[in-house]
């Protein structure tokens, strides 16, 4: 192996243990507080609160808290708002690419988009050909503002802050799915649920 090929592995290696070396010299990092949140109405649609299941439940945390709210629009739309707060470990919150598969749905179409200032990750979702086709979108934001719909983005924003800013934020991720409604409709809902989110 010539030098320069070593080069990439040592410097890596290198940046990791004095990376590890800042860290223990730093204190724990500190939890911020709770996040309250609130799941309001919709102008235009009749709703109704739902509740999370106990296989979701026992998947996540005990710290991690779910809130869920079916909203129901003009044209037959349903949309089903499902809203997870993260506690102080890592895995309170995930990609929604990671589970949709092991459910049995399809992705299709992947773009990200922004409404009423929120960015949001899109995809179609379907599960068998017979089964109506779902509009789905997502987007995290936690206590201090930081808004994204990149999963990549969280998770780098999440690490420097537990590393190197001493804290462990709140992040929250928020997920829309919704049937009988075309992507106008689809993004109409996504802008007016901003002043829903309480």
């Amino acid at each position: 192996m010539s030098l320069p090929r070593l080069a990439i592995p040592v410097l890596a290696a290198v940046s990791v243990v004095a990376t590890m070396a800042v860290q223990t010299s730093l204190p724990a990092p500190e939890a911020a507080a709770d996040i309250e949140l609130r799941l309001g109405e919709v102008k235009g649609c009749v709703s109704e609160e739902s509740e999370a299941t106990a296989v979701e439940l026992g998947a996540l945390p005990r710290d991690t808290r779910v809130l869920r709210r079916v909203y129901f629009g003009p044209g037959g739309a349903r949309h089903v708002v499902t809203v997870v707060i993260g506690g102080r470990t890592k895995n309170s919150i995930h990609r929604p690419e990671l589970c949709l598969p092991a459910q049995g749905f399809l992705m299709r179409d992947p773009h990200g988009a922004e409404f009423a200032g929120v960015p949001w990750r899109l995809l179609r979702v379907e599960r068998g050909a017979a089964a109506e086709p779902m509009r789905f979108a997502y987007t995290f934001f936690n206590q201090r503002g930081v808004r994204t719909a990149s999963h990549v983005r969280r998770i780098m924003t999440d690490v420097w802050d537990r590393s190197f800013c001493g804290r462990i934020d709140r992040w929250v991720m928020m997920t829309v799915s919704s049937t009988g409604c075309d992507e106008d409709r689809f993004g109409e809902f996504l802008a007016a649920l901003k002043e829903a989110v309480e």
